[in-house]
């Protein structure tokens, strides 16, 4: 029992100090994600070292393009998430004459909170909203493999 308690600790120069979380069975750390301050979970089998060296290279592949990354996801969850933040304005009184976001506002309103990545690349971005959807998080799901696929809005 004392050794699962130990606290399982990895330095890693890019990823930075990763704890693992026992009860979610995640690596937890926060890093910068285009000079902003985020939250990555790195999803393992507390187990298996090798679930860990995977997620953290499926990690440290994703923040390598993270520019890229971050245009791709901003611009699909505004090319698909947009229509719909204008109708939930159009519901809010406060904004009732605020004129209709576009989808380049939509993209560029949205900031980055968190990212959780599984060991096969497969990852999850949560999104600030900027109130668009009255406080819910814009997720954006994807794989390093075949890009993003989902966009909804959660929370």
């Amino acid at each position: 029992m004392e050794e699962y308690n130990k606290p399982v600790v990895i330095e890693d120069k890019i990823l930075g100090t990763l704890t693992l979380n026992r009860e979610f069975d995640m690596f937890e750390t926060s890093f910068s994600w285009n000079g902003q301050k985020v939250s990555l979970m790195l999803d393992v089998d507390p187990e298996s070292k090798a679930s860990w060296s995977s997620v953290c290279a499926a990690a440290k592949k994703l923040a390598a393009q993270q520019e890229t990354w971050d245009k791709t996801m901003r611009e699909f969850a505004a090319g698909n998430l947009t229509e719909l933040a204008n109708d939930w304005m159009g519901d809010d009184e406060a904004n009732e004459d605020a004129g209709p976001i576009t989808e380049e506002a939509f993209a560029k309103r949205i900031t980055l909170s968190e990212i959780s990545i599984t060991a096969d690349g497969s990852f999850t971005a949560y999104y600030n909203d900027d109130d668009m959807f009255w406080g819910h998080s814009v997720e954006v799901r994807g794989s390093l493999e075949t890009g993003v696929f989902d966009t909804d809005i959660v929370g």
